[in-house]
């Protein structure tokens, strides 16, 4: 039932409709005249009738920094991977930084967002990083419409989101991948030569190399299963002949794993990302690599090797499996890539390398 209370003021007479009905609480709107206040009042009760009544006093009540922590909890709940809640926890960081973590959802628009994002740009974030934080915003928008019913329009689909920065492309030629091997064979740690020849051969992600448990590998069939993945559906991957004889080599601890030790799994920051383990003997390889290139004196001819990321171990089993002319199906299914979408950036690796086979027949008609 609408009632319309005429109010007084300095500036002149206004009315105030107010609504109250069973099981919803008192709504009030002032209007300059009081025809329009009727107006809104019977709008207002068509939709409460039509059961499509959102009371706008929600999107005020609830908090940016509850909303993303309700977000979080239910993120969690659900199963979501250890290291994209690792990686939200500093997203939502920042969100509350700057947006405020007192900010009513009703109050954060598209002009709000855009600030966010020059916000960030200004303060040299990288491109992936303000991506991620506006795409778990959008997200918790999302659902809190969806799920938690608070009338809210998602600001984040009016912003024009930063471009995704170019993937990298950087993958070791046949000669930089011996070299890197060489260097690898002569580390005081014996684990790390098969740990690099696991990633070259099998085209795994650090992460999932340095879990490696015994009970996931079958030397004698060479394959390995792979239970946990970015993707969270498991995969099995092929190993070449090398890599199933640099395995064999190695003794498992005691608790099947062939690079954790137990200090390592007990450790939550290492867990998130166990390639880290090795990281020492990464810098270890760089170091010799070019101290050689530096040292023409004593090793005449020895290349400069342009600096690369363990990750860039993976796009080089990538590369060198399309370039020998293999499906890139089959090379996303060894990959675990989600989409052939995410396999089609190899495809520059080709670029040279038709270039050198369309030569092959330069002599026809000649």
């Amino acid at each position: 039932m609408a009632t319309f209370v005429k109010v007084e003021r300095k500036n002149g007479i206004c009315w105030q409709a107010v609504i109250r009905r069973k099981g919803f609480r008192p709504i009030k709107k002032t209007f300059d005249l009081k025809g329009d206040a009727k107006t809104w009042a019977s709008e207002q009760e068509a939709l409460i009738r039509a059961k499509r009544f959102k009371d706008p006093r929600l999107a005020q009540q609830a908090l940016l920094g509850k909303a993303l922590d309700k977000y979080r909890e239910e993120c969690r709940a659900k199963g979501k991977a250890v290291s994209t809640l690792d990686r939200e926890r500093y997203s939502k960081r920042h969100l509350e930084r700057i947006l405020g973590k007192n900010t009513p959802l009703g109050d954060i628009d598209g002009a709000l967002v855009n600030i966010y994002q020059n916000q960030r740009i200004r303060e040299n974030a990288s491109n992936s990083s303000i991506r991620q934080e506006l795409a778990m915003l959008s997200k918790m928008f999302r659902i809190a419409r969806k799920t938690w019913k608070i009338p809210v329009d998602n600001p984040v689909d009016d912003v024009d989101r930063i471009p995704p920065t170019p993937g990298r492309q950087r993958f070791l030629t046949s000669e930089e991948a011996r070299l890197v091997i060489q260097e690898a064979k002569t580390l005081r740690n014996r684990k790390f030569y098969p740990f690099v020849v696991l990633l070259m051969h099998t085209g795994m992600r650090t992460g999932e190399a340095a879990r490696l448990h015994q009970d996931n590998i079958n030397l004698e069939k060479r394959y390995i299963v792979i239970e946990k993945t970015k993707s969270g559906r498991p995969r099995t991957v092929p190993m070449t002949k090398t890599v199933a004889e640099a395995l064999a080599s190695l003794e498992p601890g005691k608790d099947g794993f062939f690079f954790l030790k137990p200090e390592h799994r007990h450790s939550s920051s290492t867990m998130l990302r166990p390639g880290s383990i090795f990281r020492s003997c990464w810098q270890q390889v760089w170091r010799q690599l070019k101290n050689k290139a530096e040292d023409q004196q004593a090793y005449p001819g020895f290349p400069v090797i342009p600096h690369f990321k363990p990750h860039d171990i993976r796009h080089t089993a990538a590369s060198h499996l399309l370039m020998a002319g293999v499906d890139i199906r089959v090379i996303a299914d060894i990959l675990g890539h989600s989409t052939l979408k995410m396999a089609m950036r190899y495809t520059h690796t080709l670029d040279s390398y038709r270039l050198e086979v369309i030569d092959k027949i330069d002599h026809l008609g000649t």
